[in-house]
């Protein structure tokens, strides 16, 4: 009897060990605030608050700070006729959202967000069209000039007003390709900063949104 007691232990204690080791080779490693700087994440010691705003996207659905709430929000700011860096990095999060996707990632608190700095041509329908185009979760929202800049100014986003002139879309140029980080209590967290490529991108974000 003390036998069998025995090997039962030996083979609960291997389990353990066994399980405890898939888990670590399994669970996304937390980075240090170091770490995250040169994968490409540059995360405020002390997330910032951002005043309320309001979007449009599809069929009038309005988008606040209060749908942050809750949620780990990856943030971009695009147009739908930008010609490279826009597509390019959207692309880039799209392949982040399917592979985590296929680790069985939890994202039920996820949300991926791209706000449109062309207000004056893009449409809700139109930046949520080009939005789904890269990835059926993302939304793609737009409101006017005066609201874009109010959030795109405290989200370090450079954006200027357009010349009185609509054929010059020359302000649409400079705009800065960050992707931006909102943590579920609404606040700007971080600023993840190109050339974005998967490994990286997949490795910063993890190590945070997993805490």
């Amino acid at each position: 009897m003390t036998v069998k007691k025995n090997i039962l232990l030996i083979v609960i204690f291997i389990f353990a060990v066994l399980t405890l080791f898939i888990n670590k080779l399994t669970s996304p490693r937390v980075l240090s605030t170091n770490e995250l700087l040169i994968n490409g994440l540059f995360l405020y010691e002390a997330p910032k608050e951002i005043s309320d705003f309001t979007f449009f996207s599809s069929n009038k659905k309005e988008f606040s700070k209060s749908d942050l709430q809750g949620k780990w929000t990856l943030m971009y700011f695009g147009f739908t006729k930008c010609p490279d860096e826009c597509p390019t990095t959207m692309y880039q999060i799209s392949k982040l959202i399917k592979v985590l996707r296929e680790k069985n990632y939890p994202l039920d608190d996820k949300q991926w967000i791209l706000v449109s700095i062309d207000p004056e041509r893009d449409t809700p329908e139109q930046i949520d069209k080009y939005a789904k185009g890269f990835d059926e979760a993302f939304v793609g929202i737009v409101n006017n000039r005066p609201m874009l800049l109010s959030l795109a100014t405290q989200l370090s986003v450079n954006n200027v007003m357009p010349s009185s002139d609509k054929s010059d879309h020359s302000h649409l140029d400079n705009h800065v390709n960050n992707i931006i980080l909102l943590n579920p209590n609404g606040e700007f967290a971080g600023i993840f900063r190109p050339p974005f490529d998967l490994p990286r991108l997949s490795l910063t974000y993890q190590s945070v949104t997993s805490k």
